[in-house]
């Protein structure tokens, strides 16, 4: 989401996605809460496959923490139009004293800030700009 403020009344459904290099714990929530979790292999083409299946004609937002293994997925969200918001780790809300931490927790933690309009876009990298400060 390059220049864009994001809005979450615009949208009707929300993925948070947690990303390592092998897959992708994604979660769905809508305005009314909780859709599903699951998991998935890191491909881009699969993730948009599910989206297009599953929420067809809804407008859905994608939020995932910044990290190497996510910029790929970033530029094949953005290509697709698809809204893709990088948090900072810092700056994603947790409860005091949560110290469970999982792929899927973080997914639906990501999801339901994303729908509260909780999480700012730290970074507008693709896997492009990232690379060249390498």
């Amino acid at each position: 989401m390059r220049d864009k403020t994001f809005i979450p009344t615009d949208y009707d459904v929300f993925a948070g996605l947690d990303v390592d290099k092998r897959s992708i714990s994604v979660t769905f929530t809508n305005h009314q809460g909780f859709i599903r979790s699951l998991r998935m292999p890191y491909n881009v083409e699969h993730l948009l496959n599910y989206v297009r299946k599953h929420f067809t004609d809804q407008k859905v937002a994608f939020a995932y923490e910044a990290g190497p293994t996510g910029y790929g997925l970033y530029d094949g969200l953005e290509a697709q139009a698809y809204p893709c918001l990088i948090a900072s780790p810092s700056m994603i809300p947790k409860a005091p004293g949560q110290r469970v931490k999982t792929n899927r927790l973080d997914s639906r933690g990501l999801s339901e800030n994303l729908r509260g309009g909780q999480l700012k876009s730290s970074l507008s990298k693709g896997a492009d700009a990232f690379t060249d400060g390498l």
